[in-house]
């Protein structure tokens, strides 16, 4: 797992990642960890999916760590974010940013016991991929990158953003799909249809609607369930 610490007090800091070192023994992962004194310093090194997570203090000198936040959604959505303060006040700043949680310092044990269970489950999501045959090359998708995958012509068409790739294999869409409906972000709105949540904008005339565009009917016994996982997943996520 890799961690971006970007906080300009060295103190601050090192009890930071004293704590997390701490709590982290009890996950099989290999932690790394990397401090950054400024925001500007931080976004110099930011390429997408190179940071799994991101502690963000709020008052820095420079960017500040709310700047910092909006400019890192742009390079790397997929980044979670922590910001940490010694005040309340600029809480309504995190969760306008989708921030995973907002620490207030000193950060304690039991505030990182209580943030990051969660915060680790929805890394490893974030990791999970979807293997297929694409021609003779078998291809790895990341679960995150998945649109919708939909049955054509007696084929399957996976869909990303703009792009759309169509699977050779005999493999039925039920056992295709399978991983997919193990993971929370997707769901199944009609017979030979699954959509992933994350990019859904809004449901309108029984369809819902993505945010590349497209517009996916929902099946008239499934709309009730897929409006209802769609409000979770914008109460959970928003």
């Amino acid at each position: 797992m890799n961690l971006a610490i970007v906080e300009d007090l060295e103190q601050d800091c090192e009890l930071l990642i004293e704590l997390l070192t701490e709590y982290m023994k009890r996950y099989d992962f290999m932690l790394q960890i990397k401090h950054f004194k400024s925001g500007e310093e931080f976004l110099s090194a930011v390429e997408p999916e190179r940071f799994d997570l991101c502690f963000m203090d709020i008052y820095m000198d420079g960017m500040s760590g709310v700047e910092t936040a909006e400019r890192l959604r742009s390079v790397d959505p997929q980044c979670l974010v922590i910001f940490l303060s010694r005040s309340p006040y600029f809480m309504a700043e995190g969760f306008r940013l989708r921030a995973w949680r907002y620490l207030l310092k000193p950060v304690s044990m039991e505030s990182i016991c209580e943030a990051m269970p969660e915060c680790i489950e929805r890394i490893e999501l974030s990791k999970r991929r979807l293997e297929m045959m694409i021609g003779r090359q078998k291809v790895s998708l990341p679960f995150s990158k998945i649109y919708y995958v939909a049955t054509a012509n007696r084929r399957i068409e996976i869909h990303g953003k703009d792009t759309v790739l169509t699977t050779n294999t005999h493999m039925t869409f039920e056992r295709l799909t399978s991983p997919l409906l193990s993971d929370y972000r997707f769901v199944c709105v009609d017979k030979g249809l699954v959509i992933n949540m994350q990019f859904v904008q809004r449901i309108e005339d029984s369809r819902a609607v993505l945010t590349n565009g497209d517009r996916l009917s929902i099946s008239r016994r499934k709309r009730s369930e897929v409006a209802a996982a769609l409000v979770r997943f914008q109460f959970e996520n928003g």
